[in-house]
């Protein structure tokens, strides 16, 4: 565990303030209600479902994290499966190379460090882009992600819920955060996403074996306008806009996404960028070209 890793007294009093913040200025708001949004958003039994989640965004919750997890069990059914990004990339921009499925904290959100520290919860083998699961598809979902040759396309959990007709949920959050957008990227063959050499990391799965994986990055400093593209979204009836207790949401159909992104990516391997005239380059490598984006 690197130094930065450690939840700091200062942290867990900022968390404390927070939650005591949410507790005067807000109802509570309870799982039977969250299970109603949900379904009300279009949220079904057996539905194979990625959650992207801001635990603020819905004021007090009872049961905190742990409540709204609950909330979509209870909504997917005992058929259904949950998964959530559980990235890490925050400790490789430190300068660490181990990955440790069993350890390594969650940089996105409360709701997905929680998640991923659950009875019954498999983690892909990722040291950037992980992805935490629960139900029957959860084993076949997270297998062999450390294996794809690039941290989102194809082989990987993000592209297995296109394929496989699943959703994803942005709950309390915008399109900004909607990680399948970077599989698209890949399978379109977009010449910025990744960085030009792998890097050597090691990795530790769920029964402590440890092996070493070179594994190729996304590029920093690639700003998007990943939320710029919700109205056309909802236009072409893929993304659904609604609200699960106070915090606005998105429920997008993941492959009909998948479709109508890669095509505008092909058409122009701008489209998802704020600044094409500076991120796209005059000519994208053969690796590129080769699919390995």
């Amino acid at each position: 565990m690197i130094e930065a890793d450690k939840p700091s007294l200062k942290r867990r009093a900022k968390r404390a303030v927070k939650l005591a913040l949410r507790r005067f200025r807000h109802r509570p708001l309870r799982g039977a209600a969250m299970v109603r949004d949900l379904r009300a958003m279009g949220i079904k039994p057996g539905d194979l479902l990625l959650v992207h989640s801001s635990l603020s965004s819905l004021g007090y919750v009872s049961g905190g994290a742990g409540g709204v997890i609950d909330a979509l069990a209870e909504a997917l059914g005992p058929e259904g499966t949950l998964a959530m990004p559980t990235h890490s990339w925050d400790r490789v921009e430190r300068g660490c190379r181990e990955f440790d499925a069993r350890r390594t904290p969650s940089c996105v959100g409360r709701i997905t460090e929680v998640f991923r520290g659950l009875p019954g919860v498999v983690r892909s083998l990722h040291p950037t882009h992980s992805v935490a699961a629960r139900g029957p598809l959860a084993e076949w979902l997270v297998a062999d992600h450390q294996r794809s040759e690039t941290p989102c396309g194809e082989g990987t959990p993000y592209a297995r819920i296109m394929d496989r007709g699943g959703r994803v949920l942005l709950l309390g959050v915008t399109l900004h955060v909607n990680t399948c957008f970077h599989a698209t990227e890949a399978m379109a063959g977009v010449p910025y996403l990744l960085c030009e050499e792998p890097e050597e990391f090691t990795l530790v799965d769920a029964s402590g074996h440890r092996r070493t994986a070179s594994i190729l990055r996304h590029r920093k400093g690639i700003v998007r306008r990943f939320a710029q593209t919700e109205d056309l979204l909802v236009h072409e009836g893929i993304v659904r806009r609604g609200e699960v207790g106070p915090a606005r949401s998105l429920l997008a159909e993941a492959g009909p996404m998948r479709d109508l992104v890669v095509a505008k990516l092909r058409e122009d391997p701008g489209f998802l960028l704020a600044h094409p005239e500076r991120d796209l380059p005059a000519a994208a490598p053969d690796r590129v070209a080769a699919g390995r984006a």
